[in-house]
């Protein structure tokens, strides 16, 4: 044996055992920053996918300036890809169409198949007497590629053959409308002939990989002295490849951040509870190195790199297993939702294992810093006494007071040792701290991505004007049509009246029936909605920014007085120019106005709803009404807000797996460092009952400290959180957190009490003369 630190192999083939829960540590907490890590990466490469196949892979928008500066733009050493599009009618205002639907008309050269998804069937125009349609037209036209096609505009019309189909665009489905994609050429022409009012000129660009976005922007906005109204960034994109300087965004990295230092903290703490309990369990050990003539800095670096000797095996299987779960995660995750179809399945993250092994190595060398010290005070009397330290003087007995010996006994040693409580409390409240900022995530999940309204519709028919001229018998006809779940209508009128301090001196008055009723109750902030049932003087108000309402308000209209009974904190209709809206029954509708169609009729499906259900409401409503098919917009937001939901809770599942490890090994090794203290207890007539309630009272004083320490520190951290994501985003106010607090208590609870049972199983089963030996 050349040095001391020869013994550490020896010594990890001797105590196997002891190590165990250690090196489980330090694999647990590489496999959790490498899977944390590497899920997350793993979900920035799909969203920079999705992101470019749903809003465009571009990464600057230009408008208002000359061809020849775009021109110019377009030749830059950073640029890979640059496309002009002009629009017009965009905002399907005017009158453009193609077999009576509403259309819209872009203009591109072929490069906007780079730029924007979804050209996948036939080719792109080459000529100026070709079209591509969006797919609807092809569903609900019968256009078939080759055919030829009459744009009809303000002007007159225009004929194309159709070259091939884009996919379908949830905003145009909403406006019942269809997209005609031209060559410059022809939208050129297109716009020399109609002045177009509604005409837009823009330009796209793709910087090149490994490109400094932000630095390449300032640039060209110098170079050719261009304003911020001119220039528009992707924000999703750029967010995503980290070059946002949105403050939004930013705040989101702060955030981060902030939960990347908790998960390393959390690891930290963990492996240096192991470490020193590990250490204080081989007092003995290292007071026979000392009489052996080992120095204390001797004793120091042993304990620093035998921590360092357990990574060799430890960090290897922690990213092993990081990335196994990573891919196994990934594959169900793309089999339980196509929200996930672009999810790589066998991806894998340089930045999760360089982060794994970093972290793995930095946690271990930060926490053996406290146990390295520990063992080094460890005195030669120790190997000869086998006292776990060097001096354990006792001034006095353990104070009972009204608790039982046992009771005390566990609470005695729970905080006597100040390191140990230090250790173990700084444990338990990060486990806390944790679950409480991961819970925000959780918040700002449901107001970044509205999970769908049990009111949405999925088809609606309206009439033209929003006049009330919808026979409500069509509503009975709608459902029996196959495939339809539910059917309710609106009636709507403005009307003159007076509420607050509006200025327009009118309402929009809108009824609704039963159902709608029924779901509005969710959004109840005040009063009582069944007031407003059937033909009744009362009616429920919306609290608006510009225009509050509150419980007992008057509503003046020409045909009576209404009394705002129930104020909802939101509705599915938007405030127009200032204009309060105000419902009520359809009886007292119908009472006020005379009107007794409806306005509107929204269409819920059900899930084996095909297209032929849709193409039936349309024979039955007529060409009289407008149509607005949301179904494609409604799988959207429902698969985007229950894939982002199951990346959180799944998260949150991993926190929670987090505390359950982290408590259940801390006190299994709390115990295993004072496994002789508990023999002698055994010796002088403890029994087993009494050495459980011993470990209880222990695990119940690491709780309590560590919950309140968590509570403490966790509260403000939570506060502080949601005010960076949530509040200066979406406005809502932070409350307390009562339920995310709850659970998490609850869960240390339960945690406590599953580990105490092992360590006292275990010493239970042991003879007294084998827990007094023990090393």
């Amino acid at each position: 044996m050349k040095s001391y630190l020869s013994l550490i192999p020896i010594s990890a083939k001797v105590h196997k055992r002891q190590h165990r829960m250690t090196l489980l540590c330090i694999i647990f907490a590489v496999f959790l920053v490498t899977a944390v890590f590497s899920m997350a990466d793993m979900a920035v490469r799909m969203e920079k996918i999705r992101a470019g196949q749903k809003h465009g892979n571009w990464h600057v928008m230009l408008r208002d300036l000359p061809r020849s500066t775009f021109e110019e733009i377009a030749g830059c050493k950073d640029i890979e890809t640059a496309c002009q599009y002009n629009t017009i009618n965009h905002k399907i205002n005017e009158a453009y169409d193609i077999g009576g639907k509403k259309t819209a008309v872009c203009g591109a050269d072929e490069a906007i198949t780079d730029i924007l998804p979804g050209f996948s069937e036939g080719g792109y125009p080459q000529s100026s007497t070709e079209v591509m349609l969006t797919a609807n037209a092809k569903t609900e036209l019968g256009i078939q590629i080759g055919d030829h096609v009459t744009l009809n505009t303000p002007s007159g019309s225009v004929t194309y053959q159709v070259s091939g189909f884009n996919t379908d665009i949830s905003y145009v489905m909403q406006f019942d409308s269809i997209v005609a994609f031209v060559n410059p050429e022809a939208f050129g022409e297109l716009y020399e002939k109609e002045h177009a009012q509604d005409a837009e000129y823009v330009y796209y660009l793709r910087f090149k990989n490994h490109t400094n976005i932000p630095k390449a922007i300032a640039q060209i906005k110098e170079q050719y002295h261009l304003t911020d109204e001119q220039i528009s960034q992707n924000a999703l994109i750029l967010g995503l490849l980290g070059y946002s300087d949105n403050s939004y965004i930013l705040g989101l990295y702060l955030v981060a951040a902030v939960l990347f230092l908790l998960i390393m903290a959390a690891g930290i703490f963990m492996i240096a509870g192991s470490i020193n309990s590990n250490v204080a369990e081989r007092s003995r050990f290292f007071g026979m190195l000392r009489c052996t003539g080992a120095s204390k800095s001797q004793i120091r670096r042993y304990v620093r790199l035998e921590a360092l000797n357990w990574c060799r095996s430890a960090i290897p299987a922690g990213i092993l297993s990081g990335v196994m779960i990573t891919w196994v995660l990934c594959a169900l995750l793309r089999v339980v939702s196509s929200e996930f179809e672009y999810l790589p399945v066998f991806g894998v993250s340089s930045i999760g294992i360089i982060s794994g092994i970093l972290v793995g190595i930095f946690t271990v060398l930060i926490a053996a810093q406290a146990p390295a010290g520990r063992a080094a005070k460890v005195s030669p009397a120790a190997a000869v006494s086998g006292s776990k330290t060097g001096k354990s003087t006792v001034h006095r007995s353990v104070r009972t007071g009204f608790l039982k010996i046992d009771t005390a006994l566990g609470i005695h040693h729970a905080v006597s040792a100040k390191k140990n409580l230090f250790l173990m409390t700084g444990s338990f409240a990060l486990s806390i701290i944790l679950f409480l900022s991961f819970s925000v995530v959780v918040d700002w999940t449901r107001h970044a991505l509205n999970p769908l309204r049990p009111y949405a519709p999925d088809f609606s028919v309206a009439s033209a004007d929003r006049s009330c001229s919808v026979e409500r018998e069509l509503a009975d006809e709608i459902s029996n049509v196959t495939g339809v779940k539910r059917v309710f209508g609106r009636m709507y009128e403005n009307v003159p009246a007076r509420l607050g301090n509006n200025s327009s001196g009118t309402v929009d008055l809108i009824s609704y029936e039963a159902q709608q009723f029924e779901w509005a109750k969710a959004d109840m902030a005040d009063g009582d909605i069944t007031r407003v049932f059937g033909d009744s003087p009362y009616a429920v108000g919306i609290s608006e920014k510009s225009n509050p309402v509150k419980v007992g308000d008057k509503v003046q209209l020409e045909g009576g007085e209404l009394e705002i009974a129930c104020v909802l904190t939101t509705s599915p209709f938007s405030e127009i120019a200032g204009t309060p809206t105000v419902i009520c029954s359809e009886e007292t509708f119908t009472r006020l106005t005379g009107r007794s169609d409806y306005s509107i009729i929204d269409v819920q499906f059900t899930k084996d709803a095909t297209d032929e259900s849709v193409s039936k409401i349309r024979s039955l409503a007529g060409d009289s009404c407008e149509f607005s098919d949301r179904r494609l917009s409604n799988r959207e937001t429902q698969s985007t807000y229950w894939a982002f939901s199951l990346f959180v809770y799944g998260f949150l599942a991993v926190i929670a797996l987090i505390t359950v490890f982290n408590i259940v090994n801390s006190i299994s090794m709390s115990v295993s460092a004072k496994l002789r203290q508990y023999g002698a207890m055994r010796a002088v007539g403890m029994d087993g009952h009494q050495i459980t309630k011993m470990i209880a009272a222990e695990a119940a004083t690491y709780a309590v400290t560590g919950s309140i320490t968590g509570s403490l520190i966790g509260l403000p951290l939570h506060k502080f959180l949601f005010d960076r994501m949530i509040t200066s985003y979406f406005g809502s106010p932070w409350t307390m957190p009562f339920a995310s607090m709850a659970v998490i208590v609850l869960l240390v609870a339960l945690s406590c009490v599953a580990a105490v049972y092992a360590p006292a199983k275990r010493i239970r089963n042991m003879a007294v003369t084998d827990t007094i030996n023990e090393l």
